[in-house]
């Protein structure tokens, strides 16, 4: 009498996404995915890039302040020397700093009268062959400023040089001489002397007398623009010494004794020759 069969709409099964929504919905994430991890990426390189720039211009800077030390410091029996080693573009070239111990004292003898030199050694963090070089993207060779000084190695007990292997930084070269590496990845470095009475910048210099102003232009390994700084050498002016300075000593002894009655004494006084520290002139 009555039709109880179920209704067929009421047990529908529910509606799915489409295999056309799945493959957009996959595609949306994959490109959300990766414009993350390239931007995650971008601020890890980017802050690694920060942080190796800042730890060069930190070695950067002590290197010029050590330089102004030692350049403002110098006594008056220190001498300078510049000569070029190679004809490249900018020449290469080695600065010898003579009879001054403290010229960049460390090491095992911190003061030392030895020469110091100072120049560019290939980096040899890469090895080809026999020859141990190191280029950049650019094709260009990259150096170690390196410090070269006869005490800089230490000795055995035999006084032999300690043994350092051929192919390391700290190797001797054709002369013999260990270096140092002081700043890494240079590009290139030159030094330029000043002589005011001929107002002219030398690439070479072997007088005794000092320059008046030393330049060096630094170029670290991927900048274009080189690292100017410009020292300065105290000037050394040495006066005659005058009888002033004894008179006034002598004058309370002087004082003190009384001459005898008709005394023929000679008289008491700053009589004396001019003190031997004097008489020299300025570099």
């Amino acid at each position: 009498m009555f039709d109880h069969r179920p209704s067929t709409d009421n047990h529908r099964p529910p509606a799915g996404f489409t295999l056309i929504e799945v493959i957009i919905g996959l595609t949306i994430l994959a490109m959300i995915t990766g414009t993350l991890f390239a931007i995650i990426k971008g601020a890890v390189t980017g802050a690694a890039d920060i942080e190796r720039v800042q730890r060069e211009n930190d070695s950067v800077n002590r290197f010029i302040e050590l330089c102004r030390l030692t350049f403002q410091t110098m006594p008056s029996t220190g001498t300078l020397t510049l000569k070029i080693t190679d004809q490249t573009d900018p020449p290469m070239q080695e600065l010898t700093i003579s009879g001054t111990p403290h010229a960049f004292g460390f090491g095992t003898s911190p003061t030392s009268y030895k020469d110091t030199i100072l120049g560019l050694r290939l980096d040899s963090t890469q090895s080809t062959g026999s020859t141990s070089t190191t280029t950049t993207a650019s094709g260009t060779q990259t150096y170690n400023l390196s410090l070269s000084r006869e005490d800089l190695i230490p000795k055995t007990d035999d006084q032999s040089v300690t043994s350092q292997n051929v192919n390391s930084v700290t190797a001797a070269d054709e002369q013999g001489r260990y270096w140092m590496p002081l700043l890494p990845a240079v590009a290139s470095l030159s030094w330029r002397f000043y002589k005011l009475q001929e107002d002219t910048w030398e690439e070479e210099w072997s007088s005794t007398k000092w320059p008046d102003l030393i330049e060096m232009n630094l170029t670290m390994e991927g900048r274009t623009q080189p690292i100017r700084s410009v020292f300065s050498v105290p000037v050394i002016a040495l006066r005659a010494a005058t009888g002033r300075s004894s008179s006034s000593s002598t004058s309370p002894s002087s004082s003190s004794t009384k001459p005898s009655s008709g005394g023929g004494g000679a008289p008491t006084g700053g009589g004396g020759p001019p003190s031997s520290s004097g008489g020299g002139s300025g570099r």
